[in-house]
């Protein structure tokens, strides 16, 4: 069995277990990564969960079995119903609000905390669109917090 069959069959035998409803599910390969995608009518908000930390916990899980499986580390991203792409678009425009605020007060600014993966892609959004500023995490755990800021010379 190939690993992207394997892949699928773990993932939908894991909700099963967990007794979530799925409509489909489909891997897709990029490089060394794969690309779960899980489209569902019925269990979406329970499969997503509140700011993504089922889909997180999905993942991790998933994440888990397949090193089982493999030997090694699989890198996987696990999503439901298009909600990473929706999220990705709402944390870039947070980080296009608090990066426009910053150039125009000239001071820094915080932002609440967010994810590790949250973190990351306001991180690349800054760098990529504010060659001025700068952005980094202050603080430990869940209460790791973004700060956006102009560079220093």
């Amino acid at each position: 069995m190939d690993k992207v069959k394997i892949i699928k069959s773990e993932t939908e035998e894991l909700l099963k277990k967990i007794g979530l409803s799925v409509d489909e599910v489909s891997v897709k390969t990029e490089d060394e990564a794969c690309f779960v995608q899980i489209k569902s009518t019925a269990d979406a908000p329970f499969l997503i969960g509140r700011y993504g930390e089922t889909l997180q916990a999905i993942q991790r899980i998933m994440e888990v079995i397949l090193f089982k499986i493999f030997g090694k580390n699989i890198e996987l991203v696990v999503n439901v119903n298009d909600y990473r792409e929706r999220q990705k678009a709402r944390l870039e425009k947070i980080a296009e609000e608090i990066a426009q605020k910053v150039m125009t007060e000239k001071k820094e600014e915080a932002l609440s905390p967010f994810s590790s993966y949250e973190r990351k892609i306001i991180h690349e959004y800054v760098s990529e669109h504010y060659q001025e500023l700068t952005s980094y995490s202050v603080g430990e755990e869940y209460n790791r917090t973004l700060i956006i800021a102009i560079k220093k010379d």
